[in-house]
């Protein structure tokens, strides 16, 4: 490199450019991280359902919020729910390839952000009198709104073969 391409503009240029590409890289791995995130807490969730699904009792009651769990085949429509949310987050961060429209991913990440807020409002607004009342006020209800803000986080990922915005040509 010569002592003319070493002005003062072209320094200020290869910074603005470096700049630039860590912010491209940050502004991709904020929502990529808040999907993994909501992955992981969908995955434990579903393993928990899955084992209510196959029986099991442990923890039942206090998060049904009832003595009265419902049959495991409920718990295991459930889990199985959980795993869809799970995967389409995956495609929406780009991670898992899907013959799903982008838009069809786009809108279906948006509607688990709502459910997870619905959700996450109704654990917080329990009765006084409600059965296991501590445990939907102070953990489920911030879970599910938690898991609705990394949803909607996750939402601001390009998916693969989504041109981004700032590139798209001009008309």
């Amino acid at each position: 490199m010569t002592a003319a391409t070493r002005t003062p503009s072209t320094r200020a240029a290869r910074s603005t450019l470096m700049t630039d590409t860590r912010a491209a890289r940050t502004s991709k791995s904020v929502p990529r991280l808040a999907g993994l995130t909501a992955v992981a807490i969908l995955t434990v969730a579903f393993g928990v359902h899955a084992y209510w699904g196959a029986g099991g009792q442990w923890a039942a009651a206090t998060a049904f919020g009832s003595p009265d769990v419902p049959p495991p085949a409920a718990s295991a429509a459930v889990a199985i729910l959980i795993a869809l949310a799970a995967l389409l987050l995956l495609a929406r961060i780009g991670i898992l390839a899907t013959p799903l429209p982008g838009r069809m991913v786009r809108v279906g990440t948006w509607v688990l952000a709502v459910a997870f807020a619905l959700a996450g409002i109704n654990n917080l607004i329990q009765p006084q009198d409600a059965y296991a009342r501590d445990w939907h006020i102070y953990f489920f209800g911030p879970l599910l709104l938690t898991l609705a803000a990394l949803c909607a986080i996750a939402n601001r990922s390009s998916v693969a073969g989504e041109v981004p915005t700032a590139v798209r040509p001009s008309s």
